[in-house]
């Protein structure tokens, strides 16, 4: 590959000499544009040939954004040009800042690297979400055990949440609307921990007002709750990350405190949801055989037993995990391929 050219502040462009097979999903993720991200990757190949001195019609264009910069383009309203601020996470300090004509060279490439963060934030979270069983289900799936005083306000912060990802490249072009997902997104949160103390509680609830003779009850009324639980704190994990993509605060003491507190707090969660289904699981080793008429107590046992080994497994649950990988990625080194037509790839591994 040719010599990196440094655009402004560590953000450097080059041409890729070397045959690079885009279509490799396994290395590489083609993101999905808005039409205005578009006309902003349609400037930058437009100053190209100026800034590379090459005819990039031929050539595929690797640009890559440091590790622990991020860049914000603000457009000036008042004469149509721009200002930029550059700020390094990793110190805290301005990495670089500048007024620069709307026309000029660097203007191009920071509108350009602004919006593929934006598209690369809208695949992360994406791929926050699938792993989030709950959430990524469909509606009628998840009402089929909601219950409860919680059902309507949990189900209707779920869809605001999937509103949110789903969306998210288009919001953050429109400085307005940002500002009042954010204001939702921290409600969200704030709604998602009531509701995850709510459903504790009746877990608790049901473990202490049972009966032996209610085991046959008791089993399916924990695992519809549990399955609550779970949406809800799916639903805490997912606002707390888009609360982070969406405001773009990447500092680094920021970002440790909202692992930090969001991870001991599901934790602590984990551990009261396995008491319960630890203390469960022993009431069902005792129950007789005799006390289960319409069910197998054998799959009672096996549901149960699944469950608690899941709860037990690691020191990190998959919650923890996706929570832990996502906010990480705000911070590593992109690396982003553009070809003739203007698509933009984001190299993956």
């Amino acid at each position: 590959m040719a010599k990196e050219l440094d655009i402004l502040c560590g953000c450097e462009i080059a041409p890729v000499d070397d045959a690079v097979d885009l279509d490799n999903s396994q290395k590489f993720k083609k993101l999905e544009l808005t039409q205005g991200q578009k006309i902003q990757m349609s400037a930058l190949m437009n100053q190209l040939p100026a800034l590379a001195g090459i005819d990039i019609l031929s050539k595929t264009m690797m640009l890559r954004f440091p590790e622990g910069v991020q860049g914000v383009l603000m457009q000036l309203k008042s004469n149509g040009g721009f200002t930029t601020t550059l700020k390094n996470v990793e110190t805290g300090k301005i990495a670089g800042t500048a007024w620069l004509e709307s026309a000029a060279p660097q203007a191009a490439c920071l509108g350009a690297f602004t919006a593929m963060s934006i598209a690369s934030g809208q695949y992360f979270l994406a791929q926050s979400n699938n792993s989030l069983a709950q959430i990524s289900s469909g509606l009628d799936k998840i009402l089929e055990f909601l219950y409860g005083d919680k059902r309507a306000e949990l189900l209707s912060e779920v869809s605001f949440i999937r509103f949110a990802y789903e969306n998210y490249n288009s919001v953050m072009e429109h400085s307005e609307q940002r500002v009042a997902t954010l204001i939702s997104l921290q409600n969200a949160k704030k709604v998602a921990m009531k509701d995850i103390e709510f459903y504790l509680s009746d877990l608790s609830s049901i473990m202490g007002d049972k009966k032996s003779s209610d085991i046959s009850s008791t089993v399916p009324k924990m695992v519809r709750t549990k399955d609550c639980l779970d949406l809800s704190l799916q639903l805490y994990t997912m606002s707390n990350l888009l609360e982070v993509y969406y405001s773009e605060n990447y500092d680094p003491n920021y970002i440790s405190f909202v692992q930090s507190e969001a991870s001991v707090y599901i934790g602590k969660c984990e551990k009261r949801l396995l008491n319960c289904f630890g203390q469960l699981q022993h009431l069902l080793a005792g129950a007789k055989e005799g006390l289960f008429v319409k069910v197998n107590k054998a799959d009672y046992v096996q549901q149960i037993d699944a469950i608690v080994a899941e709860l037990e497994a690691s020191s990190s649950s998959p919650l923890q995990i996706t929570l832990q990988s996502a906010l990480s990625e705000t911070t590593k080194e992109k690396q982003y391929y553009l070809n003739h037509e203007g698509e933009v790839y984001l190299k993956v591994s």
